[in-house]
C-alpha cells in the first residue's frame, strides 16, 4: 500500500547543476521506493528526454509537459494535445514577429528555426540543438512549445502580449531564454489531479518538491508543498515548507523531515 505519493521537478531540485541526480538523492528515491512512498518526476520536461532518468532512477510515473502529459508505471494515462486552429494562429504570429518555436511531444521535439536564444537554451540544459521542422505541428500533436523570447524588460513585454492575445494557452517563465506554452488549465497541478484521482490513490498524502514558477500549482496542490532552499521567492511564499538548497541535500533532509525515508 503506497503511505504517500512525492512529486520533483528536476532542474534545480532533483538535478544538480550537470543535470545529474546527485548520489544522495538517488540514495533517497531507493530509500523511498523501499518504504512504499512514491516518487514521480513532475516537470516542464517530456518523455523523450527522460529515458536515462527513468532507467537509473527506476521512478517510472510522470507528469511531463507541465501537466500535459502523465504516465502511470509506464502507461499513458492522459495527453493535452494544442488544438490546430490555436497551433496555426500562434505559429503564424510568431513567424510574422521572427520568434523561433519549438514544438514538443512525448516523442520528438522541433523547431521553426534556430537563432541565438535557442542555442543558448539548448545548450544550458545539455541538449543537442533540435531539428528544424516549421510544419512539425501539421504532422504530429503538440502538447507543448517555448517561445524564445528573453527574460529582458524588451522579452517580458512580448511575452505580456502573447499572453494577452493567446487567452486560449498558458505561459511560463522558467528560464531566461523561453517561455513554456500548453493549454490554458494545464499546470503540474492538475497532473497531479489526473493521478491521485485514481481510487489506489484515495485518502493518500501529497509531497511536491520544487523552486521555479511552473512549481507554484503543484505546491498549493499538494498535501505539503516544499521549496527548496533556492527557490524564487514567489515560489517559497506559496510553499508550506522550505527545505536546504538543491545542492545541499535539501531533498533527502526534507524527506528525513517528513518521516518519508
Amino acid at each position: 500500500m503506497t503511505k504517500a505519493v512525492c512529486f520533483f521537478d528536476l532542474d534545480g531540485t532533483l538535478l544538480n547543476q550537470e543535470k545529474q541526480v546527485p548520489a544522495e538523492n538517488l540514495a533517497a528515491i531507493k530509500a523511498m521506493q523501499a518504504n512504499d512512498v512514491l516518487p514521480v518526476l513532475c516537470t516542464g520536461r517530456n518523455r523523450w528526454e527522460l529515458d536515462e532518468l527513468v532507467a537509473e532512477t527506476g521512478i517510472d510515473t510522470l507528469i511531463l509537459g507541465n501537466g500535459a502529459d502523465v504516465f502511470y508505471k509506464g502507461q499513458h494515462l492522459f495527453q493535452s494535445p494544442v488544438g490546430a486552429p490555436q497551433l496555426a494562429r500562434f505559429a503564424g504570429q510568431a513567424a510574422a514577429d521572427d520568434l523561433a518555436i519549438s514544438f514538443y511531444n512525448d516523442r520528438h521535439i522541433a523547431a521553426t528555426q534556430h537563432n541565438d536564444y535557442i542555442k543558448a537554451n539548448y545548450s544550458l540544459v545539455h541538449q543537442a540543438l533540435p531539428a528544424v521542422d516549421p510544419d512539425f505541428y501539421h504532422k504530429e500533436a503538440v502538447v507543448m512549445m517555448l517561445l524564445f523570447t528573453p527574460n529582458t524588460e524588451a522579452g517580458r513585454a512580448v511575452g505580456a502580449k502573447y499572453v494577452a492575445a493567446f487567452p486560449e494557452l498558458n505561459f511560463f517563465r522558467n528560464g531566461p531564454y523561453a517561455l513554456d506554452v500548453v493549454n490554458q488549465g494545464i499546470t503540474k497541478a492538475t497532473g497531479i489531479d489526473v493521478l491521485t484521482d485514481r481510487p489506489e490513490f484515495k485518502g493518500v498524502p501529497t509531497y511536491a518538491f520544487g523552486d521555479g514558477n511552473n512549481d507554484i500549482p503543484m505546491l498549493k496542490r499538494a498535501t505539503v508543498g516544499v521549496a527548496m532552499g533556492n527557490a524564487l521567492p514567489q515560489v517559497a511564499a506559496v510553499a508550506d515548507y522550505q527545505t536546504d538548497d538543491y545542492l545541499a541535500n535539501g531533498i533527502p533532509n526534507a524527506l528525513k523531515h517528513f518521516d518519508l525515508i
